[in-house]
């Protein structure tokens, strides 16, 4: 790539400059520009809440996860009613909630 500022160094390199101190990222550089440009910070903060969320959005209630010790007899048969089995068995679990 021309004009590409890609650098590439070994596994050894890499160690003896993190021992040397040396970073990969000039911190005071960036500080200086940030406390330069007034806007700086809150154009960052627009352009974080224009980048997409990661992960699957959340349907419903909010669901949290359990460690749960369950029969291998009973899973058996859960798993053998077929995909979604895991849905049916909260549909069943949320009928029989105590109110």
């Amino acid at each position: 790539m021309t004009g590409s500022k890609i650098t590439t160094m070994t596994a050894d390199e890499m160690r003896a400059a993190v021992e040397r101190g040396e970073s990969r990222t000039d911190w005071q550089r960036v500080r200086r520009t940030l406390a330069d440009d007034p806007t700086a910070i809150e154009d960052n903060r627009k352009i974080g809440a224009l980048i997409a969320k990661r992960g699957r959005p959340v349907q419903g209630e909010a669901k949290m996860a359990i460690s749960l010790r369950l029969p291998v007899s009973v899973l058996e048969a859960w798993k053998a009613t077929g995909p979604g089995w895991q849905t049916r068995m909260v549909e069943d679990l949320s009928r029989h909630a105590p109110r």
